[in-house]
């Protein structure tokens, strides 16, 4: 699987050279092209599903050049849509005004690409194709644009971000073919786009797995010096074994620290974006970063059984954590409920929060670390959407990071 991916990226760049030759794309910032068509006409098919058929179908076969890109590996097709749809209906009927606040935001969107010019006058401005998916896609690239799932934008704040990170994935263009592409081309493909996405947004959208990177670094660069030769991403990117605790993704982060090592080394800095954005050489780019330095000096002195033995799971740990919430409505009976005994095993009513104020919840719990769950008010129907987290994902607690404390902007069976 990973070989397939490798193979996607290495096109995608050739794609991507010949989209930036396109006369309608933007060298301008502030001519950059926001475009919702799709969105109006999916919410017009959604009007049309108790009428008979599948309105999805017109949708799909009228909708843009970004439509069409979001198709084959998040959509499928119309049938596929539908299905969803008539899963998570509601979800999305709460998520028609999702693009609500888009103006404001796109002068910070603006500015980021300003920024963008600035480091890297080379830089191409593709329209944003605004789209309604089947919630497993925030953003993705193709040769027409920057595309984005308008049913994981329920909170703009992170957009931004959001926005810069996929604008640098379309300016890269990697030179390292599909046989040299391992796990360390792919960290630095993603860590690459969060490093200079944050450099120019202000905004990194990776923050949990870089807490958790942060305070394991020792030995989580030990086990990356291990694998990065290695075309496997297991553990490290597009999710996890379950082998221990870890969140999903830490090569972004991994790949971001390496990013950055580089930059901080450069005496010039636009030039150091441009390497980034241009790397052929994998190892060489981490070589000169100096970052691992230490790290493939302790491991080239181990023997293959000392190797072995840095892969070895993290071990679970038990924790205490109070979680709070402070909710819309003063009558609010609020439950958590997650992946542990302790979390209800994803029972929406099995735990119910203790009433501190009016508009406060609380309940503290022995879990382990990290722990995923979600707040209801006793049934799956009527889940919370958290203030500054986009959809309805799970939410993700781990030891040693952040207080556990939420706010509820409404409930998902709440319209308004």
């Amino acid at each position: 699987m990973n070989k397939r991916v490798a193979l996607f990226l290495s096109l995608l760049s050739v794609l991507i050279v010949s989209s930036q030759e396109n006369p309608g794309f933007s060298g301008d910032p502030l001519n950059a092209k926001f475009i919702t068509a799709d969105v109006d006409r999916f919410y017009a098919a959604l009007d049309r599903l108790e009428s008979g058929g599948n309105p999805f179908k017109t949708y799909i076969a009228e909708g843009s050049k970004g439509l069409q890109g979001f198709l084959a590996y998040r959509i499928y097709n119309a049938d596929s849509l539908l299905k969803t749809v008539r899963e998570r209906k509601q979800e999305y009927i709460n998520g028609r005004d999702n693009l609500r606040g888009l103006d404001s935001k796109k002068k910070r969107i603006r500015a980021s690409y300003a920024a963008m010019k600035y480091w890297y006058p080379d830089a191409v401005f593709p329209p944003i194709y605004f789209v309604v998916g089947r919630f497993n896609s925030g953003g993705t690239v193709s040769e027409d644009g920057l595309i984005l799932g308008h049913e994981m934008q329920h909170d703009l704040e992170g957009l931004p971000g959001l926005v810069a990170h996929e604008l640098i994935h379309f300016q890269q263009e990697f030179q390292i073919d599909e046989n040299h592409w391992n796990l360390l081309a792919s960290s630095l493909n993603e860590g690459g786009a969060d490093f200079i996405g944050e450099l120019i947004s202000g905004q990194n959208i990776n923050a949990l797995n870089y807490r958790f990177g942060e305070r394991h670094l020792e030995k989580l660069a030990l086990e990356f010096v291990v694998s990065m030769e290695k075309d496997d991403n297991t553990d490290w990117l597009y999710g996890t074994s379950g082998k221990d605790h870890r969140p999903n993704d830490l090569g972004y982060w991994m790949g971001y620290k390496i990013t950055k090592a580089y930059f901080d080394q450069a005496t010039d800095k636009k030039q150091a974006i441009y390497d980034i954005l241009h790397i052929a050489d994998a190892k060489a780019f981490l070589e000169k970063s100096g970052f691992l330095k230490p790290y493939l000096e302790q491991v080239g002195k181990m023997d293959e059984t000392e190797r072995k033995a840095l892969l070895v799971p993290f071990p679970s740990k038990k924790v205490t954590a109070t979680f709070t919430v402070t909710v819309p409505n003063a009558d609010d009976v609020v439950y958590i409920t997650g992946n542990h005994e302790n979390l209800g095993n994803w029972n929406p009513s099995a735990v119910k929060m203790t009433r501190v104020s009016d508009y406060k919840r609380q309940v503290t719990l022995e879990i382990n670390s990290p722990a995923t769950f979600k707040f209801t008010r006793g049934s799956w129907g009527s889940q919370a959407l958290v203030k500054g987290v986009d959809g309805i994902p799970n939410l993700t607690f781990v030891e040693g990071g952040d207080e556990p404390n939420f706010s509820i902007e409404k409930w998902s069976d709440e319209n308004n």
